[in-house]
């Protein structure tokens, strides 16, 4: 077992680092990659289709990335945008979720299974469309603010939706019959206690006693909650030896959230998502020699490590194992592949073009961009479908290979989609459909397009 686990553990860094390196060629996301290779490994019979040591690391590694993505995540700015957004995200959220439902009700699976099949189609990928704008210079352009906010907002909704539906399925599944009305009310009302307390400790508890704040008047509820800070005050404990700590308070923050989102029978990352969402960056100035020092940007890098590099990695490698090739599920899932793709790929683009135009006020060359940049499938995407089929069961073998399947299709259309939609973006080329002008007028440079 010793021997096996070394051996193991030195073949899933090797492949980590061939799947980073492919992903930075093609500039494609690595996660692709590392499922990718993952199944190969287990296919070839290099690495195992269950290793419980090696799931538990990857199990950190998903609280990892999770925790790092609500840390990556400016709170304030994510309020800011959310008005013009979030149209653009419930919208363009609903109609990749009835894509996937009504795909998987029409291929004859159950209502639950419909359902994690709708959810998995929910979740926008931010950094894949990111880096493929950064590729044509466009991530510092309106559509870009705009895909981000709707973007994580989209996440959000994802995360609401999973801790409300995954309970309801498992008690569902394990009574029998189906859900009473009482058990739906106790989920429900342990998912509004669960964002309750997420909502207190980030909001109340977290935020340390600043000289700004004593100068604003507050009721009863906030008073008592500062007194409570004299010994809660994140900040305290985040430059505790003048920062030599942080990325160690780092990990203790994001395995307490994520226990605290375990006993209240939700997945740990969601829970780790929000203790990251709720750090601020003033939480981690300190005063040495007289000079204000922040140590954000090292933990930042410390934490995008261990989630993205080392830990983050071993979870999507081990989810890849799960993809056994057998030629008769492959013919099978292929149609269903096929149609819930391009399913999505209509609904999602169209959904959220019109949105963005009609709730955002965005310019038909940026809406489409929007529409364009929200295809993409995030790490929440894959985390539903780890939970529905390796952790529950709720869905069968060959859904599993489906969702993967659909997901790998989205992912690979952005980058190319945002190639092709460029030169109408900047309105060096017209595009009409039916009539209507959806390309820019003029042509104007991306320099002066931008300021």
């Amino acid at each position: 077992m010793h021997h096996e686990l070394w051996t193991y553990s030195t073949i899933v860094i090797f492949l980590i680092v061939v799947a980073k390196v492919v992903s930075a060629k093609t500039s494609t996301v690595d996660v692709l990659w590392l499922i990718l290779f993952g199944s190969l490994g287990v296919n070839f019979g290099i690495l195992p289709q269950d290793n419980v040591i090696l799931e538990g690391i990857g199990e950190w590694g998903i609280v990892f990335v999770m925790f790092a993505l609500g840390f990556d995540e400016n709170l304030g700015h994510f309020m800011k945008g959310m008005k013009r957004s979030i149209g653009i995200a419930v919208i363009g959220a609903a109609f990749p979720f009835m894509a996937g439902y009504y795909t998987a009700q029409m291929f004859g699976f159950d209502f639950y299974s419909s359902m994690i099949w709708g959810l998995t189609m929910t979740a926008t990928a931010v950094s894949l469309t990111m880096v493929s704008l950064r590729e044509e210079n466009l991530h510092k352009s309106t559509a870009s603010t705009a895909i981000m906010t709707a973007a994580v907002v989209d996440d959000v909704l994802s995360l609401i939706g999973l801790s409300i539906l995954i309970p309801i399925i498992l008690s569902a599944t394990n009574g029998g019959s189906g859900v009473e009305a009482s058990a739906i009310m106790i989920i429900v009302i342990k998912v509004i206690i669960f964002f309750i307390v997420m909502a207190f400790i980030g909001l109340v508890l977290f935020p340390d006693s600043l000289a700004k704040e004593k100068e604003k008047k507050h009721g009863v509820f906030f008073n008592f909650a500062m007194k409570i800070r004299k010994f809660t005050g994140i900040r305290k404990l985040l430059v505790t030896q003048n920062g030599k700590f942080t990325p160690l308070i780092m990990i203790f923050i994001a395995f307490t959230f994520g226990l605290l989102a375990e006993k209240f029978g939700f997945h740990p990352a969601i829970g780790a998502y929000f203790g990251g969402l709720f750090l601020k960056g003033e939480y981690f100035n300190v005063t040495v020699d007289k000079k204000i020092l922040s140590h954000q940007n090292d933990a930042k890098k410390v934490m995008d490590h261990l989630a993205f590099t080392i830990f983050g990695p071993i979870f999507f490698l081990m989810l890849g194992t799960k993809l056994l090739f057998d030629m008769e599920i492959i013919s099978n899932v292929l149609l269903p592949i096929f149609i819930l793709f391009t399913s999505v790929l209509i609904l999602q683009v169209v959904a959220a073009a019109v949105a963005a135009k009609y709730t955002g006020k965005y310019e038909w060359h940026e809406s489409v961009m929007i529409g364009l940049g929200m295809l993409g499938r995030a790490e929440l995407a894959f985390i539903v479908i780890n939970i529905a089929y390796t952790q529950n069961q709720i869905i069968s073998l060959e859904q599993f290979y489906i969702l993967i399947g659909t997901l790998f299709l989205l992912n690979l259309t952005v980058p190319t989609a945002i190639k092709w939609w460029k030169p109408y973006y900047l309105g060096k080329e017209q595009f009409r459909l039916f009539g209507i002008l959806l390309s820019r007028k003029e042509n104007i440079y991306q320099e002066k397009m931008e300021k």
